[in-house]
């Protein structure tokens, strides 16, 4: 975990990321029982060492139903070039 954070946080605090924005383009929910999965299509775009980019991917995400709600189970992403 330690590995994934670390360099997003130096990027952070550096600067050199900024008026980064997210969102979802596309979105698909399935849900059975106690568990649901989503996929989602996503843009995204900021200015990274003072170059404006654009970009986007793919998204999947696992939810289980606790007693407390639904909690992310596992989250993978595929940036496209």
């Amino acid at each position: 975990m330690e590995e994934f954070i670390e360099p997003r946080q130096r990027l952070l605090a550096e600067g050199r990321l900024v008026n980064f924005n997210e969102w979802e383009a596309a979105e698909r929910t399935e849900t059975v029982g106690a568990i649901a999965s989503r996929f989602s299509e996503y843009r995204k775009s900021g200015i990274l060492d003072g170059v404006p980019f654009e970009g986007g991917g793919t998204k999947t995400m696992q939810f289980v139903l606790t007693p407390d709600g639904w909690r992310i189970a596992a989250i993978s992403w595929c940036d496209r070039p």
